[in-house]
């Protein structure tokens, strides 16, 4: 685990991935220190180089892989949230470029920089199509990212979902008493210090965790609302509230639209007549919302 991450750090992950994360970081952290430090050896600084986008005519296909976070907070990364987001507005303003389509295998990560990566995508929708496929699965926040683009798909095994916001607080005392130890932190204001792992989670504390996951598990909804263009009420009911869906289900109730390969998906798109069409479609949109 990265020393940069708070404990309370917000997570838009699938549990188990997250579970299977946290526990590797955990045993790390148990570690002496000689240990811990060869047992990161080798261990980047932050993600190896994201797979490179792919151009398929006029039809860039970019991998989304991996955990989600932005650059420099986990070596464990595996898709940079601000990098992508940089490239995604480049072959948005890239006149050569017709469509983007985001190839995504992710369970998710961080709740830091998915909102602005959304951004990005529901921008660049207006101008042309962008497109995602889950192949084969995007839950958490790379489902938060799909829902901002033009169309969302997934592929016939896959699985989507997993909507919601999650974080948590590990107490370390009851460890550090069996081995020994005992941790004071001395901090200018007990808020500098809150919810520290050396002590049990104070109400207080908790509360303020709580409405942290509340207040961004309501942009999580509100960025699927807008993005699939729903009432942010009716997000809950369809896309679930922490669920996963097959890729069948997720078409059925229009959590998708439709089942569709990374390679069906790229044809179709890359069809001049079928990036038209929903570029029309997009300026009727924006014109009757202007009339209203």
């Amino acid at each position: 685990m990265n020393d940069m991450l708070a404990p309370t750090a917000l997570w838009a992950m699938h549990p188990a991935f997250l579970d299977s994360y946290l526990k590797r970081g955990a045993i790390e952290a148990m570690l002496p220190e000689g240990l811990a430090a060869l047992a990161n050896m080798g261990k980047p600084a932050e993600a190896a180089k994201p797979l490179d986008p792919i151009r398929e005519g006029a039809t860039v296909v970019i991998p989304v892989r991996g955990m989600m976070a932005p650059s420099g907070i986990i070596w464990g990364a595996g898709t940079l949230t601000d990098r992508l987001a940089d490239m995604i507005r480049e072959f948005g303003a890239d006149s050569k470029v017709g469509a983007i389509v985001l190839d995504i295998k992710s369970p998710g990560g961080l709740v830091y920089g998915t909102r602005e990566l959304g951004d990005a995508v529901f921008e660049v929708r207006q101008s042309k199509p962008i497109v995602a496929v889950a192949s084969p699965f995007s839950f958490s926040a790379a489902h938060w990212l799909a829902t901002q683009g033009s169309a969302f798909y997934a592929s016939p095994s896959a699985e989507v979902g997993s909507v919601g916001v999650r974080s948590g607080h590990v107490d370390q005392s009851g460890l550090e008493e069996k081995l020994g130890m005992k941790t004071t932190l001395i901090a200018s204001h007990p808020d500098k210090i809150a919810a520290h792992p050396y002590a049990p989670l104070t109400d207080e504390d908790r509360a303020v965790i709580e409405a942290d996951v509340a207040e961004m598990n309501a942009e999580f909804v509100s960025a699927i609302a807008r993005g699939r263009g729903m009432k942010a009420t009716d997000v809950p009911g369809v896309h679930g509230t922490g669920k996963t869906f097959s890729a069948r289900r997720a078409a059925e109730t229009g959590i998708t639209d439709g089942v569709m390969t990374l390679r069906e998906a790229v044809a179709k798109y890359s069809s001049s007549r079928s990036r038209m069409e929903l570029m029309r479609r997009r300026a009727a949109v924006r014109g009757a919302a202007a009339a209203i």
